[in-house]
């Protein structure tokens, strides 16, 4: 029996461990990291860069002639020639030949192919910084919501350790019925916001782990704080240093040349003839019964050729050719256009993130001065409460304020955070630009 129960208590251990969540400690530079090397949407980006590789390397296969090979046996039908052999009727041919057409146009689609890899390059590291920008605005909002839950959680044992004494003092008969009322609708209320608050954040961590490339089931729990130390940031010196590099111009840029390569290819097949050579051998041997090492029973029936050719029809003006051409000066028109556009755009939110980062740091220093005033009301009615000069309301009013100021901190170390990592991405400031 007893040897029963120990086995039974080994496999209860045993399926505890292994039922066990996977419990993860990240920072916010551990999850960038890791959404760096498991990241889906990092990944399909580096598929369609693979993808414009291989045509920037294939493009080089224009300059590569067509070769090929073939042997052939044959008898015809009927035959003026009688032979000794019923073999003297056939024919053994076997034939090479290689080709090469060539044209000013190749060139540029070549550079085409290039810019195209380049211009993925671009968009792959793109999508890295923007998945790193929302990696960390990401994980300082989860901090948000950890804190403020913290200090409702420490509001509600406060609101629990009031409910309780206010239940001594009735029982004693020193407090009315209506303040043990009015304290334990006020704690079972928190108690209720708490729990929900609690649960929509432990949701909101399982989400951010299959974002970060985490398997559903890991359970991660979040490392540092939004505590950080105010830069001081000259706006004029970064927007004329980094404005005009940020990675949306270069890729427009690249787009553009693109097109320009597009646009010269098609005036060259428009303009330009393609260079054509060729050359083949067909040697044949008449009756297979023949000495095959003779060289006189062989027969050459290849030839070779150069022609230039010259399609008249791409030069009209309603040819496929130039109507192509055109739809891709539009195009280039719209991206210049996107060009100009971007670049006021980065100056004008580049400013607006200055501006958030600016009065954040006012702010901040103006909520520190709220905290220490608030802790000092919210001591000295606490004081009050327990000596019987102050009620419950006031209690709580002062607690709220004190609560209020506290999440207005964090609220604003929270927006200074984002605007800071806003700025790096939209800027593409390089790590340690601020030191």
């Amino acid at each position: 029996m007893k040897r029963l129960f120990l086995i039974s208590a080994l496999f209860l251990f045993s399926f505890a461990l292994f039922a066990q969540e996977e419990v993860v400690t990240i920072t916010v530079e551990q999850a960038v990291d890791y959404a760096q090397k498991y990241s889906r949407s990092i990944r399909k980006t580096a598929i369609d860069v693979d993808s414009k590789k291989d045509s920037r390397n294939h493009a080089l296969n224009a300059f590569l002639p067509d070769i090929s090979f073939s042997a052939a046996l044959s008898r015809p039908n009927e035959s003026s020639i009688k032979t000794e052999s019923s073999l003297g009727s056939y024919s053994a041919t076997g034939s090479a030949s290689i080709s090469l057409n060539w044209g000013l146009s190749i060139i540029e689609k070549v550079k085409k192919a290039n810019r195209d890899y380049e211009a993925g390059l671009i968009s792959w590291e793109q999508t890295i910084k923007q998945n790193n920008r929302d990696i960390k605005k990401l994980f300082y909002n989860l901090l948000l919501q950890h804190k403020s839950l913290e200090n409702d959680r420490a509001t509600l044992e406060n609101t629990k350790a009031r409910y309780e004494s206010t239940e001594k003092k009735y029982r004693s008969g020193n407090a009315p019925k209506f303040d043990v009322l009015q304290s334990k609708v006020t704690y079972q209320n928190m108690k209720r916001d708490v729990d929900n608050a609690s649960i929509a954040l432990s949701r909101q961590l399982r989400e951010f782990a299959v974002i970060l490339g985490f398997k559903p089931d890991t359970k991660i729990t979040l490392s540092g704080s939004l505590e950080t130390e105010i830069v001081a940031i000259d706006r004029e010196k970064l927007l004329s240093a980094y404005s005009a590099y940020s990675s949306d111009i270069k890729l427009i840029e690249m787009q553009i040349d693109s097109l320009d390569c597009q646009m010269k290819a098609l005036n060259y097949d428009s303009w330009t003839p393609t260079l054509s050579f060729g050359y083949s051998t067909k040697p044949t041997l008449t009756g297979i019964d023949n000495d095959w090492l003779d060289s006189s029973n062989w027969h050459d029936k290849g030839s070779m050729s150069f022609s230039l050719t010259w399609n008249f029809t791409n030069a009209l003006p309603f040819s496929n050719n130039r109507i192509k051409y055109h739809d891709l000066e539009r195009q280039k028109e719209q991206q210049k256009l996107n060009l100009e556009q971007k670049k006021d755009d980065i100056l004008l939110d580049s400013s607006k993130l200055f501006d958030e980062l600016e009065t954040s740091s006012v702010s901040l220093a103006s909520c520190r001065e709220n905290i220490a005033l608030a802790e000092e009301s919210y001591s000295l009615v606490s004081r009050a409460y327990n000596a019987g000069s102050a009620d419950l309301i006031e209690v709580s009013d002062a607690e709220m304020q004190l609560n209020k100021s506290r999440l207005a901190e964090q609220s604003e170390l929270y927006t200074y955070l984002c605007a800071l990592t806003d700025l790096e991405y939209m800027l593409d400031l390089p790590e340690g630009w601020n030191k």
